[in-house]
């Protein structure tokens, strides 16, 4: 196996976390809407017509129910990829590499806030970055 197609390899096993959590995000951020939308209002007796589709009570609920269910699945799969994640970074020689690459895949910083955080010049914490991926 290539160096390149091993660094891809380990990367792509870490970016299960950030993938995972993307999907989650937009999941919380739809319930978040759905909750706003449909928040219970007074009901309109307006004669005027209304020019929107009307969804009834039940399809809301569904709707809500189902990505309750899909959310709760994929913060349980989220929760044991970050287990097995911390895992191998802590079996990791370098524990500084190991601190990139949690504030990086598992925290979701960008490798310039990393840098900031950790008092590092960005090209060293690319190159921790790179290192501690080829580590794994």
């Amino acid at each position: 196996m290539g160096s390149d197609s091993k660094f891809k390899q380990h990367k792509d096993y870490l970016m299960q976390y950030r993938k995972i959590h993307t999907k989650i995000d937009r999941l919380r951020n739809k319930l978040n809407r759905l909750n706003e939308r449909y928040d219970l209002k007074g009901i309109s007796y307006s004669s005027q017509p209304s020019g929107s589709v009307k969804q009834t009570l039940d399809d809301v609920l569904a709707q809500k129910e189902y990505i309750e269910n899909r959310l709760g699945k994929l913060e349980d799969e989220s929760f044991r990829i970050r287990n097995e994640i911390q895992d191998k970074l802590l079996d990791l020689d370098n524990q500084l590499e190991a601190e990139v690459l949690d504030l990086y895949f598992l925290e979701r910083y960008s490798l310039t806030e990393i840098a900031d955080t950790l008092c590092y010049s960005e090209r060293q914490i690319e190159r921790l970055y790179a290192n501690g991926i080829m580590s794994v």
